[in-house]
């Protein structure tokens, strides 16, 4: 997991910012850098801090990985893979 340090959007005074810290899964971000960078917020290399997940924290994030995908589907947003199309890959 990364911490990455956010902080509110092209204010005039720096007193006016606020930070907050959040976890994203080492492979996710990059997405949240790019989402950061085109809502005009702004983060600082310096604070970003990497940590090793432990096993248990890495087989949690692939359930609530998938459990999210299953939810996509279901809503329509992702289309899924029929069990044959999956079988006749293998």
């Amino acid at each position: 997991m990364e911490k990455v340090y956010l902080c509110s959007r092209n204010l005039k005074k720096e007193t006016d910012m606020t930070a907050i810290t959040i976890n994203i899964p080492n492979h996710e971000v990059s997405f949240f850098k790019k989402m950061i960078s085109k809502m005009g917020w702004t983060y600082s290399e310096a604070d970003v801090v990497q940590t090793k997940a432990t096993p248990k924290e890495q087989a949690l994030a692939k359930v609530d990985h998938a459990f999210g995908q299953l939810k996509q589907m279901q809503e329509g947003k992702i289309n899924g893979v029929d069990a044959e199309e999956l079988l006749n890959e293998l």
